[in-house]
């Protein structure tokens, strides 16, 4: 399977809000990071520490979405291009986003999300 086709199913994993299968998809010692004015935001360490963020969302989102329109093939990074949607009870936003994701041995060892952090702030605030 190759970077693009690996990142591909991560995204039609999270989209499904299967986290186990997406756990498969990362290293163990990976690194996610997000802005870090947003709760859950900064660097986090370690593929259960991800997935355990990953599993707040629906903390601070009544929708969450991620729509991937691009997948570029940088060698070891695969580079994501789409658009974020998510809202809450204080209404919603839509943002593109760039995601980059570096593979090693077919799992996910670093993945930085780029995203208008200040949409999503307003309504967490």
């Amino acid at each position: 399977m190759s970077n693009v086709d690996t990142a591909r199913s991560a995204y039609e994993a999270f989209g499904r809000g299967d986290l186990a299968t997406l756990q498969e998809d990362f290293a163990e010692d990976a690194v996610w990071v997000t802005s870090d004015e947003l709760p859950l935001g900064g660097e986090v360490k370690g593929r259960d520490a991800i997935m355990g963020n990953f599993a707040q969302i629906p903390n601070y989102w009544t929708s969450f979405s991620l729509e991937p329109e691009e997948f570029i093939d940088a060698g070891d990074w695969v580079v994501v291009r789409g658009t974020q949607k998510a809202g809450n009870d204080k209404g919603s936003f839509e943002a593109p986003f760039v995601h980059l994701l570096q593979l090693r041995d077919g799992k996910t060892v670093r993945g930085e999300f780029f995203t208008d952090s200040a949409k999503a702030a307003k309504l967490l605030a």
